[in-house]
């Protein structure tokens, strides 16, 4: 997912956009609008089950990987306004999440109001602490050894949760990191990558295929593991394995759930970094019709959200749901509809004073920020 500048904004400043990025970027945040439709309903079905459990393998781990790639590990001014602009979108749409619950269900805001993100806000927040994070971590020597540590043990720490996304932020970090070592050190700049060998695709295409094989061979799956609770992130191994234990084994023991949490969360990390980079394997270089979306991914994000919620509540995806495989097709097919429908620029400029605000007035001018030593 892109950060809140816009695409036009981009083109203003001149920065030529890669078709590859963008297909990518709207490829995977259709997958978001997918997952966040059928999440309901994932248990009614194998097929709504099995959809569910593989986007959530990779989709999230891609997206952030995305988002490390065009990180800067900087304070230069550029680097701060995008962030606190992160910031602004956050709490500006903290705000419209708690009108929305109040004017439609009369809720009004927890207590954790602004501690533990709005549903899909948690990514921003996850973002902004992982660019705050950046600087930091590059300057250690091996920043994705380190990120990956910090991964696998930080579910050891039972109060690490879902106050300001903590559990997803350090899960979730890795892919951050590597992502930015992947643009840092040119690992991606080759042609091999630029304009995959036959070999590269046919491994890519293989990799998605067997775990696609795996989860249709073992149609038990949902009643021997809820792995789809694991694919959350939101909680450390303790509550991971009292929710959703696997077949018999629920250790209870500190030493056992922290040694088991993090072989588990080892397997799972390799297998959502094959399937990423077995999905930006196979995204299509050229222009399509979905590369002018992917510039537009903030929008998708942001703007499902309530129009999802608004289908949940009202009983629409329960009854789609119902009508059994065929109504999944259906949820998927208009979720995929959807994205593309909040990609088109009309919907960016119409909601651009929500997806992107203006935070300019909160810095100084340029000349001020050299009279200060500033960037």
């Amino acid at each position: 997912m892109s950060s809140p500048t816009t695409a036009s904004a981009a083109r203003q400043a001149g920065a030529p956009r890669v078709a590859f990025w963008d297909n990518a970027r709207f490829a995977l945040i259709a997958l978001v609008v997918v997952g966040h439709t059928i999440s309901t309903v994932r248990h009614e079905t194998a097929l709504a089950y099995g959809v569910y459990t593989y986007l959530y393998l990779f989709h999230m781990p891609a997206l952030i990987l995305l988002s490390g790639y065009f990180s800067r590990a900087n304070a230069s001014s550029k680097t701060i306004r995008a962030t606190v602009q992160l910031i602004v979108v956050w709490v500006l749409w903290e705000g419209i999440w708690a009108v929305i619950g109040f004017a439609v269900v009369e809720e009004t805001p927890a207590e954790s109001f602004l501690i533990s993100p709005s549903w899909t806000l948690w990514y921003l927040v996850s973002i902004v602490t992982m660019r705050i994070m950046l600087p930091y971590l590059a300057q250690l020597r091996r920043p994705l050894v380190v990120s990956v540590a910090i991964a696998l043990f930080g579910g050891v720490i039972p109060v690490i949760g879902t106050e300001f996304s903590a559990a997803r932020t350090l899960t979730f970090l890795p892919f951050f990191v590597l992502g930015w070592l992947a643009r840092n050190r040119g690992w991606l700049n080759g042609q091999w990558f630029a304009l995959p060998h036959r070999w590269v695709r046919t491994v890519s295409w293989g990799i998605l295929a067997l775990v696609a094989a795996i989860l249709i061979a073992v149609p038990g799956l949902r009643s021997w593991w809820r792995v789809d609770d694991w694919l959350t992130w939101r909680d450390g191994y303790g509550a991971r394995f009292s929710e959703a234990p696997i077949g018999d084994w629920a250790p209870h023991h500190w030493l056992e759930t922290s040694l088991g949490g993090v072989a588990v969360t080892a397997a799972l990390f390799v297998i959502a970094a094959a399937m990423t980079f077995a999905v930006l394997g196979v995204t299509p270089r050229r222009r399509l019709v979905i590369t002018d979306w992917g510039a537009r991914t903030l929008s998708v994000y942001l703007l499902h959200g309530p129009i999802v919620w608004a289908l949940r509540q009202t009983g629409v995806i329960d009854t789609i749901g119902g009508l059994g495989a065929s109504g999944v097709v259906i949820l998927i097919a208009g979720a995929l509809s959807l994205a593309a429908v909040l990609a088109l620029a009309p919907v960016e400029r119409a909601f651009r004073w929500i997806l992107t605000p203006n935070v300019d007035w909160l810095f100084g001018s340029a000349r001020q920020d050299v009279d200060r030593g500033g960037p």
